[in-house]
């Protein structure tokens, strides 16, 4: 019988491995701070669990990707998208995980653990994060199926390394469950896997928050906005749209949710993705570089600040009164610099 692995709290401290813990801590703590303070929470967490939840399956070998999952969670068929086969259910996990990452505090990290936990050579000297890769490596092993991808964000605020349950935060190899590879190599990918998902969610956040505030500034523009502020809502929970789908969520009839969305199309606040003459699919426009479906903006951003109206008028004032004078001093044979 083989001897059992080495405790990824045993491994042995290297520079560049500290360095790798250095930069995923800083990555994590990043985008712990931001998420717990930004307003649009809500609308993140959301678009995380359907990263962590494609990143979980892919662990599971499944072909599932995230745009399936946003297309079933949205209930919508997206054009060019062949349907989903596989030999189980992959969506059954994620209602009940969704429920779970909303549950209060007050659970210890030990509970739910599919192993009698004993603690491990090097635990006490070993860093959290360090710790809860251990108590990853050590479910994947004793549980085959997507519970222990799914249980690290909850893993990481329990034991008291996030205040916000970061969905996006599902690292892991397949072949931690054979425990084959090296473990100071094993532990340096999975350490600069947390990095790049932390990473990840904090652009998806960034981007969330830039198109809020564009949408904000292009509803306030419109002389009549009509249902668009409606829609600018109700995309931050559900940011994959059809006429159909829209129409009884803001009470008009499937032809206005069309007209709706063609004009949010037209002042980018949704982005069309199906190119058809009919059943058009829209996404938020932050999905939609998620999913590669539209690249990313370049260069400096736009100003989403506007001139308040008494402001401009006094700056408009002065400089008439400005151009007056100069023109004075000019027929006075003054010569005015410019």
């Amino acid at each position: 019988m083989a001897p059992p692995p080495l405790p990824l709290t045993a491994v042995a401290w290297t520079p560049s491995l500290a360095d790798e813990l250095a930069q995923a801590s800083a990555a994590l703590a990043r985008l712990d701070a931001r998420v717990s303070a930004s307003s649009l929470r809500p609308g993140w967490i959301l678009r995380a669990s359907w990263a962590g939840y494609a990143a979980a399956l892919r662990l599971q070998q499944s072909p599932v990707e995230e745009i399936d999952i946003i297309a079933e969670r949205c209930g919508l068929r997206l054009p060019g998208r062949a349907l989903i086969r596989t030999e189980d259910e992959p969506f059954a996990a994620y209602e009940p995980w969704l429920a779970a990452l909303s549950e209060p505090e007050g659970r210890h990290w030990s509970d739910g653990l599919p192993f009698t936990f004993d603690p491990p050579e090097g635990w006490r000297e070993a860093p959290a994060l360090v710790r809860a890769l251990h108590l990853l490596d050590a479910s994947a092993r004793a549980d085959r199926t997507i519970a222990p991808w799914l249980a690290f964000p909850l893993l990481l605020r329990r034991i008291g390394l996030t205040r916000t349950a970061l969905p996006c935060m599902a690292p892991g190899e397949p072949a931690q469950r054979f425990a084959s590879d090296p473990r100071p190599l094993l532990l340096k990918r999975l350490l600069k896997g947390v990095r790049r998902q932390a990473e990840d969610g904090l652009e998806r956040l960034d981007r969330l928050e830039a198109s809020a505030r564009r949408t904000a500034l292009a509803v306030a523009q419109e002389h009549r906005p009509g249902k668009l502020a409606d829609l600018a809502r109700i995309a931050l929970t559900r940011p994959c749209l059809a006429a159909r789908s829209l129409a009884p969520l803001v009470g008009v009839t499937v032809s206005g949710a069309g007209k709706l969305l063609e004009r949010a199309t037209a002042l980018g606040i949704m982005v069309e993705i199906s190119g058809r003459g009919s059943w058009r699919t829209y996404v938020a426009p932050d999905v939609a570089q998620s999913l590669g479906l539209r690249s990313a903006e370049r260069g400096r951003p736009p100003s989403v600040s506007t001139a308040v109206p008494e402001v401009a008028d006094i700056l408009a004032g002065f400089d008439s009164e400005m151009a007056e004078i100069e023109e004075r001093l000019r027929k006075l044979g003054i010569a005015v610099e410019d």
